[in-house]
């Protein structure tokens, strides 16, 4: 007898809690923006962050767009 059977029991599984949706998704493209303004603003070598940010920000975008 499998004692985790209950693992597998789908029956009160709900796919929507959890889910981001597109306004969330917006608020965190605004936070990251405010945060990429805040450390263009310090004078430490911090080019790799904004690089990274700004790959970050092409790819929120895109999936921000393919949402309804």
């Amino acid at each position: 007898m499998n004692k985790n059977r209950h693992v597998w029991r789908t029956t009160f599984y709900n796919r929507n809690i959890g889910v981001l949706v597109k306004s969330d998704y917006i608020l965190i493209r605004d936070s990251l923006e405010k945060y990429l303004d805040q450390i263009r603003e310090l004078d430490t070598d911090n080019y790799n962050e904004i690089d990274q940010l700004k790959l970050l920000f092409i790819k929120l975008d895109h999936h921000i767009d393919r949402l309804r």
